[in-house]
């Protein structure tokens, strides 16, 4: 029943349901561009800021790792690449980046993340699993930083598929939810090479490749494709001119 058209190993059925209908996937479906709202927060979703949230989150792209009514909620801004490589931005701040790593992912880029834990870091990727990984959408995977490091001194994964993040966002119990029905988040299903933006997928003509929140909401196609012209911002390289 899938159709050729989605080439994604770690994918299946029940994950992307809009591989049921291969008369869909043929008319409709861009699997470089896809972008659909839910109704609801799980791991492996985006939450797009509205466009009247200031502060550290706005106009942020916010990728959820965990989400738990008991535990609470986390996760990571993947579109404020900071200026310079790994070894520029961890090097000059105490981090938990020992120098071994900083040498191997020198080519990598990185991301603020979000305001808890600016002395962490996680790797976001999409090689596949690793010792220390977590899958959290199909082809999107966290962490294993170490493993990975292995494959790029074989020559076998490049550092620029990988993004480094620094920090990450928290919310308490049923915090998320509350923004959420309030307004201050869109959620949205999207594309690998979207959430991969700046962790090596590749761009075309059709993506503003400058802005991820003004993307992905145009690619959600109707009002939200009014709101991301209506409220263009100066891109997702803004911190390139301040400090995290």
């Amino acid at each position: 029943m899938m159709s050729g058209a989605i080439n994604d190993p770690f994918a299946d059925e029940n994950e992307i349901p809009a591989l049921i209908c291969d008369s869909y996937l043929e008319q409709s479906f861009d699997r470089h561009r896809w972008a659909h709202a839910l109704d609801h927060i799980e791991p492996g979703c985006v939450l797009v800021a509205n466009e009247k949230l200031g502060g550290v989150f706005h106009q942020t792209v916010v990728l959820i790792i965990e989400h738990d009514d008991k535990e609470g909620s986390t996760g990571i801004v993947i579109n404020r690449p900071l200026p310079g490589s790994l070894i520029d931005v961890s090097g000059g701040t105490e981090s938990h980046i020992d120098i071994g790593l900083r040498t191997a992912f020198n080519g990598s880029k990185v991301s603020y993340g979000g305001p808890v834990m600016q002395d962490e870091y996680s790797v976001l990727h999409g090689w596949g699993h690793v010792e220390g990984s977590k899958k959290v959408a199909p082809g999107i995977f966290v962490g294993g930083s170490s493993e990975l490091a292995f494959e790029v001194r074989k020559n076998n994964f490049d550092p620029t598929d990988a993004l480094f993040i620094k920090g990450h966002a928290a919310w308490i119990p049923n915090q998320l939810n509350r923004e959420v029905k309030r307004g201050v988040w869109y959620v949205a299903s999207v594309s690998s090479d979207f959430i991969l933006r700046y962790a090596g997928a590749p761009t075309s003509e059709h993506d503003n490749s400058d802005d991820l929140w003004a993307d992905i909401l145009t690619a959600l196609g109707g009002n939200f494709k009014q709101v991301a012209k209506s409220y263009a911002g100066p891109g997702d390289k803004r911190m390139n001119k301040q400090k995290p």
